[in-house]
């Protein structure tokens, strides 16, 4: 029995040590001065926002000085403000003991750049999300142009699907088409490569413009694209190794089961 309470007080004397020593280290930590800023971001290559921007940005806030103190930061507060930047898509903001805050960034995405009838441009990330131009960074991605008219820097910050429900414009299921596309290419190495445009016709149908041949593809819409693309894979190896890649002015994949070309 006695072993037994010993052991009871031993593991109960371990707890109170440790809750000690956490309340000693977070008290040491909460008086540590304030050191540097370190920052860390992720979808580097599109360089929309630099490791100084991100710093300049905290510092900026006014209150992280050599003589702010580490409790004094708030790092749920930094995150709420960085995340305001329209490049980013997420960031998390943390401290260390030893007077670090740690800022890690992910950097939005482009996978299309949307042109109205103006020549007004915005981009649209990976999830959907309406992005603004840089002023220092111009992103490649395919375009999309034709016939649109919807000022879509308006809505920078929304998501594409939220479209309709801010706006009336027929063009807001358009874009989201075009959206639908880009996406489905984006994650294609071959098609990626392949495709430079997206066109808008006078119809609202969608027509792919490749970098490599002379035709359009035209999709109508992106439903089945998975099953038009595959299509269009299986002409490119059976049909335009042959001809050449120059043959056809259009090719057509929006009839089920079939590819109709025109010749040039």
């Amino acid at each position: 029995m006695w072993t037994k309470v010993l052991r009871i007080s031993g593991i109960t004397l371990s707890i109170a040590s440790m809750f000690v020593l956490l309340v000693a280290a977070v008290s040491t930590s909460n008086n540590v001065l304030f050191k540097k800023v370190m920052v860390r971001i992720e979808g580097g290559e599109h360089l929309f926002v630099s490791q100084d921007d991100i710093k300049e940005a905290v510092y900026d806030l006014g209150y992280i000085k050599d003589s702010t103190r580490m409790k004094e930061i708030d790092p749920g507060h930094i995150e709420f403000l960085i995340t305001n930047n329209s490049f980013i898509q997420d960031a998390e903001v943390y401290k260390e003991l030893n007077g670090d805050l740690h800022v890690d960034v992910i950097v939005r995405k482009p996978i299309v750049r949307v042109y109205n009838d103006l020549g007004v441009s915005v981009y649209i990330d990976q999830y959907g999300v309406i992005m603004p131009l840089s002023s220092t960074y111009t992103a490649r991605t395919p375009i999309a142009n034709g016939d649109l008219t919807l000022m879509l820097y308006q809505y920078i910050g929304h998501n594409v699907k939220e479209l309709p429900k801010l706006t009336e414009h027929s063009d807001a299921y358009t874009i989201q088409e075009i959206y639908n596309v880009a996406a489905v290419c984006a994650q294609d190495e071959f098609w990626s490569a392949q495709f430079n445009q997206i066109y808008v016709t006078s119809e609202g149908e969608l027509e792919l413009i490749p970098r490599v041949g002379d035709h359009r593809v035209m999709i109508g819409n992106s439903k089945d694209l998975d099953k038009k693309l595959n299509k269009l894979w299986h002409f490119y190896k059976k049909g335009l190794s042959k001809t050449g890649w120059n043959e056809y002015e259009t090719i057509n994949l929006k009839y089920a089961n079939q590819v109709v070309c025109t010749k040039s």
